[in-house]
C-alpha cells in the first residue's frame, strides 16, 4: 500500500513539473517569436504594415457590395415600368451572380495573405516514457522540448506580396466581369429593343397592307382589277403573321437573357423598352486608345501578374539560404539516482539548428519557372496591347457607320419610300400603276423601318462593345452637323446617356 501511495506522489509530481515545464517553454518561445523578428529585412515592419493596409485596400475597393447571403433569384428584383438601359444594368452590377463570384474570390484571395506572411506553428515534444539518460543528478524521468522554425528574412515579405499580387488580379477580373455583364446587359436590351419595335412596324405596316387588300377586293368586285391582286395581298398578309411570330420568339429569347443577367426567373415578364432617341457620336480614336491604356482591367490585370512573377523569381534566390529553428528543452530528472550524490536537478537548455539546402537544382529550376513565367506575361501584355488597340479601332468604325446608316434611312430613305408608297397608292387606285408594284413598294418601306430599327439598336450594341473594351463610360460628344429628326421620320426610342458602370 505505501509503495502504491509512493508511485502515486511520484506521478502526480512528474505531472505536474511536465505541464510546468511545457507551458514555460512555450511562453519563452512564442514571446520571442511570435511576430517573426527574425524576418526582418529592408523595413520587415514597414512591409507587413504595408501589406496589411494593401488587403484593406483591395477589399474596400473590390468587396462584395451584397451581403453574403444573397436574396434569391427573382425577390427584390422588380423592374420598373418604362426601364431603359440603364436600369437594367444597374439592376444586374447589384444581382448578377458572376459578379458575386468574382467579389467572394477576391475575398477569398485576400485571405491567404496573413496565412503566408505567419509563423508555422510551434513543435512541442513531450517524452514521458522509455528508456531515459542516467545521469549524475539522477535519472531523466521526461524530456521536454519546444520549437519554432523562423524563415530566412525576406521570405515571409516576399510571400505576401506576392499574395497581394494575386489579389490585385483578382480584382482586375472583377473589375472585368463587370464590364463585360454591362455589355451584355446592354446587348441583350436593344435586341429586346429591336425585336419590340418590329413587332410594332410590322403590325402598323399590316394594317396599311389590310387597306390595300379592301382596295383592290374593291376593284375586283367592280371589275377594274384581277383576283391575283386579291390573292396577293392575302399572301402577304399570312406572310407579316409569319414574321411576327418570329420577331415575338426573338422578343422572348432577349427577354429570357435580360431575366438571367438580372438573376431573375427567365419567363419573369419584362415592361415594354422605352423609347430612344439617335443619340450623336463624335469620338476620336486617340483619345479612345489612352482611355483604354488606363482604364482597361486587363492591361493591369497583367503589370500585377509581371510583378507576381519577379516576387516569386525573387523568392526562388531565398530560398538557397537555410532557416533557423529555435528550440527550447527541459528535461525532469528524479530526486533518486544510482549515484549516491543525485540531487535530481532539472536539465535545461536552448538550441538552434538550420535546413542545408545542398539541391541546387531545384532551386535553379524554381529560378528559371519564375522567370520564364515573367517573360511569358510580358508578352502578353504586348499582345493584349495590340487586341485592345484593334478592338477599339473596329468598334469605333462600326460605331460610327451604324450612325451614318441610321441618320439616312431616318432622314431620306425612308421619307422617300413613303412618297414612294403613297404615290402608289394614289396610282394604283386611278388604275395607272399595277398591284404588283404598289406591294412592291411597300414591302420596301417595311423592310427599310425594320433596318432602321435594326441599325439604330445595333449602333448601340457597337457602342457598349466600344465601352467594354476601353473600360470604362465613354461620353458622347454630340456632333453640330446633327440635325433633328424630320417629320417623316418613324418614332425613334428615347434612351438617355450612360452613367458610369463603376457606381
Amino acid at each position: 500500500m505505501l509503495c502504491r501511495d509512493s508511485l502515486k506522489k511520484e506521478y502526480r509530481v512528474k505531472t505536474s513539473r511536465v505541464v510546468w515545464a511545457s507551458s514555460v517553454s512555450g511562453i519563452l518561445l512564442m514571446a520571442g517569436c511570435s511576430s517573426s523578428p527574425f524576418d526582418r529585412d529592408v523595413g520587415a515592419w514597414g512591409d507587413r504594415d504595408d501589406l496589411r493596409s494593401r488587403r484593406s485596400g483591395l477589399l474596400a475597393n473590390y468587396g462584395p457590395a451584397t451581403s453574403a447571403t444573397s436574396p434569391s433569384a427573382g425577390e427584390g428584383n422588380e423592374v420598373p415600368a418604362g426601364a431603359g438601359a440603364e436600369d437594367y444594368v444597374r439592376l444586374a452590377l447589384a444581382r448578377n451572380p458572376s459578379i458575386r463570384a468574382a467579389e467572394a474570390k477576391v475575398q477569398r484571395l485576400a485571405e491567404r495573405i496573413p496565412q503566408v506572411t505567419s509563423l508555422d506553428d510551434p513543435m512541442l515534444q513531450i517524452a514521458p516514457i522509455g528508456e531515459m539518460a542516467e545521469t549524475a543528478a539522477g535519472q531523466v524521468g521526461v524530456m521536454t522540448g519546444i520549437s519554432q522554425k523562423l524563415p530566412f528574412p525576406g521570405k515571409l515579405a516576399t510571400r505576401g506580396r506576392i499574395a497581394s499580387q494575386e489579389v490585385a488580379q483578382a480584382a482586375m477580373e472583377l473589375a472585368q466581369t463587370k464590364l463585360n455583364v454591362v455589355a451584355d446587359v446592354r446587348r441583350a436590351y436593344w435586341s429586346y429593343y429591336f425585336a419590340g419595335q418590329a413587332i410594332e412596324v410590322t403590325r402598323q405596316t399590316r394594317e396599311l397592307l389590310r387597306q390595300f387588300h379592301e382596295i383592290a377586293d374593291t376593284r375586283f368586285r367592280t371589275g377594274q382589277a384581277n383576283q391575283a391582286d386579291v390573292l396577293r395581298a392575302s399572301v402577304e398578309l399570312s406572310n407579316l403573321d409569319n414574321e411576327l411570330i418570329t420577331f415575338d420568339q426573338r422578343q422572348a429569347t432577349a427577354a429570357a437573357m435580360l431575366n438571367s443577367l438580372l438573376d431573375r426567373p427567365v419567363s419573369a415578364s419584362l415592361p415594354k423598352a422605352r423609347p430612344a432617341e439617335l443619340l450623336p457620336v463624335e469620338l476620336r480614336l486617340d483619345s479612345l486608345l489612352a482611355q483604354a491604356t488606363v482604364a482597361n482591367p486587363e492591361l493591369p490585370k497583367i503589370h500585377h501578374r509581371i510583378e507576381a512573377e519577379s516576387q516569386r523569381q525573387k523568392l526562388a534566390r531565398l530560398q538557397r539560404y537555410p532557416d533557423l529553428t529555435v528550440s527550447a528543452n527541459y528535461n525532469l530528472v528524479d530526486d533518486q539516482g544510482l549515484s549516491m550524490a543525485a540531487n535530481g536537478k532539472d536539465q535545461w537548455w536552448i538550441g538552434f539548428s538550420i535546413n542545408v539546402p545542398i539541391w541546387f537544382g531545384k532551386y535553379r529550376a524554381a529560378e528559371r519557372e519564375a522567370l520564364y513565367g515573367r517573360q511569358e506575361a510580358i508578352a502578353d501584355l504586348g499582345a493584349a496591347q495590340n487586341r485592345i488597340a484593334f478592338r477599339v479601332q473596329d468598334a469605333l468604325v462600326r460605331v460610327e457607320t451604324q450612325q451614318r446608316q441610321v441618320q439616312l434611312f431616318r432622314d431620306v430613305i425612308i421619307p422617300q419610300a413613303k412618297q414612294t408608297v403613297d404615290a402608289s397608292r394614289a396610282g394604283y387606285q386611278a388604275g395607272r400603276v399595277d398591284f404588283l408594284t404598289l406591294v412592291d413598294n411597300w414591302r420596301r418601306l417595311l423592310n427599310y423601318e425594320l433596318l432602321y430599327y435594326q441599325n439604330l439598336s445595333q449602333l448601340e450594341k457597337d457602342f457598349a462593345e466600344l465601352e467594354q473594351v476601353v473600360g470604362q463610360a465613354v461620353v458622347r460628344q454630340p456632333s453640330a452637323a446633327a440635325t433633328a429628326p424630320a417629320t417623316t421620320q418613324p418614332s425613334l426610342p428615347a434612351e438617355k446617356q450612360r452613367s458610369d458602370i463603376h457606381e
